[in-house]
């Protein structure tokens, strides 16, 4: 009953149990700041992260920038269209396969060419003279005027006078109806005629020096200079048979396909389809190299009377969508 050491042991026994984890607890918490040897301060740090900086950050841009992303996107539109102006200044030839018969006609168009005289030369050609045609629309569409001037130059102006050109007339589902046309050879009445058409009574009267005559007006008629630009609302290709005026009588022609050729011009190279009519038993021929990318424009004219030929070259054209610059490519003329 003496060796009571049990109770002696288990006195020893309490205080390291008190001991140890009062140490442990005070050496956790430090052991985290250690790489800063400051455990309150490495503490207080932390709490001021999430606190104090992330949230202030937070409120301050959000209502700045929000006020300033509003008013920069309500001027984001203006800036668009101020762009988009700039780009249709030169507008880029359209994309191969892309279908030109679906892009819609032109307001308006300028285009001034080159004369010359000398059909045959490929190089080097002397300037005879210059030109300038405009298409334009009026009333909201409705209606078109064509003015074409040529003016020769040097030698070529002794023998040759200016010439003018004019129509006028509507805008329809089908392209342009002209009502009237003029063609003016200088000041010379027998170099003067004009041609008024009625499509309500379906006639079509030609005034010349010679007298008055009055012919039936079928549809689908054109003169002489409104059909150069009906091509821009019927293909080439589609309808090669053409009833045309020229102000003096009323003819059927039948346009044949010359092939495609890349015009080499003043403003670059220009892709080309080559329509003409068959000169034989015709006072006149007149053939067309219309801009396959720029809705059929014609870019290059050459019209064959009895004692004269002479070719139209553009060298500058400018439209309702912009400036016509063409891509280089290898050409031939």
């Amino acid at each position: 009953v003496q060796f009571s050491t049990i109770e002696a042991t288990l006195v020893k026994n309490e205080p390291p149990k008190k001991i140890v984890p009062e140490k442990t607890l005070e050496k956790s918490p430090p052991a985290k700041p250690k790489p800063e040897k400051k455990p309150e301060k490495v503490a207080e740090k932390p709490a001021e992260k999430p606190q104090e900086k992330l949230p202030e950050p937070a409120p301050e841009p959000v209502p700045s920038p929000s006020a300033e992303m509003a008013s920069s996107a309500a001027e984001v539109p203006a800036v668009v269209e101020e762009k988009v102006a700039e780009t249709q200044t030169d507008e880029a030839p359209i994309a191969a396969g892309e279908d030109e018969e679906k892009k819609p006609a032109y307001q308006y168009v300028e285009t001034r060419f080159d004369v010359y005289t000398d059909i045959e030369a490929k190089k080097n050609r002397a300037v005879a003279g210059s030109a300038e045609m405009v298409y334009q629309t009026q009333e909201n569409g409705a209606r078109y005027q064509i003015t074409n001037k040529v003016s020769p130059k040097g030698l070529a102006a002794i023998f040759i006078p200016d010439l003018l050109q004019t129509s006028e007339g509507a805008i329809d589902t089908q392209g342009l109806q002209p009502v009237d046309y003029l063609y003016k050879f200088g000041d010379k009445k027998n170099k003067t005629y004009a041609a008024h058409f009625d499509w309500q009574a379906k006639t079509l009267t030609l005034h010349n020096a010679k007298g008055t005559q009055t012919k039936t007006l079928e549809a689908g008629v054109q003169d002489i200079l409104s059909f150069m630009y009906q091509f821009m609302f019927a293909a080439p290709l589609n309808s090669m048979h053409l009833t045309l005026t020229n102000g003096k009588k009323l003819s059927e022609y039948d346009y044949t396909f010359e092939g495609e050729e890349v015009l080499e011009t003043k403003l670059g190279n220009i892709n080309t389809v080559h329509i003409a009519h068959d000169a034989s038993e015709k006072e006149e021929k007149t053939e067309l190299w219309l801009a396959t990318e720029y809705r059929y424009l014609p870019v290059k004219i050459r019209k064959t009377e009895k004692d004269k030929v002479y070719e139209m070259l553009a060298n500058s054209i400018k439209t309702d969508v912009g400036v016509l610059n063409a891509q280089p490519q290898n050409a031939s003329n």
